[in-house]
């Protein structure tokens, strides 16, 4: 089992560009995670930590199963990644999102992967683009050839 630990608000400005709008707020950001598990498997641990600051409500972590997100309070994101690293039993199955390159070297040190923030993402516009690509057109000669092929497994005539 993976834990991902994301460097939340490195990760949100740096694909903010890339987000619908309803996914640009920090809340939306973890909607977005949540909805589009670029982790890969639920059994997977995610932890996002943002830096805290007044307007972030009082409790340090919120549920969004499956990910755990984090507030900093009265340190940086930065220190609180390290120190979770520090925490784990099994520094070798924690890989740390961030474009942060100090942050990267202290948690490779304490022997965890980093990924940077495009690589975390870019798996899912590759998935995208591929699945895209790979499908025929229903109107293509192939395209007719399959839905045929599935009306008769499925015994469906149009009439």
């Amino acid at each position: 089992m993976k834990h991902y630990i994301i460097d939340g608000y490195n990760a949100l400005f740096k694909i903010k560009p890339l987000l619908k709008k309803s996914y640009q707020t920090r809340d939306g950001f973890i909607q977005y995670i949540m909805v589009t598990k670029p982790f890969g498997s639920i059994k997977n641990r995610v932890s996002i930590v943002f830096d805290g600051s007044k307007d972030v409500i009082n409790d340090k972590r919120r549920p969004f199963p499956p990910i755990d997100v984090i507030f900093s309070k009265n340190e940086t994101a930065d220190d609180t990644i390290v120190r979770m690293v520090k925490k784990e039993r099994k520094q070798g199955e924690i890989i740390v999102v961030t474009d942060d390159r100090e942050v990267k070297e202290k948690v490779k040190l304490l022997g965890c992967s980093t990924l940077s923030i495009l690589e975390f993402f870019k798996n899912l516009t590759e998935k995208k683009e591929r699945t895209d690509k790979d499908k025929p057109d229903p109107r293509s000669k192939e395209g007719k050839k399959i839905t045929e092929e599935l009306k008769r497994i499925w015994k469906v005539d149009e009439k």
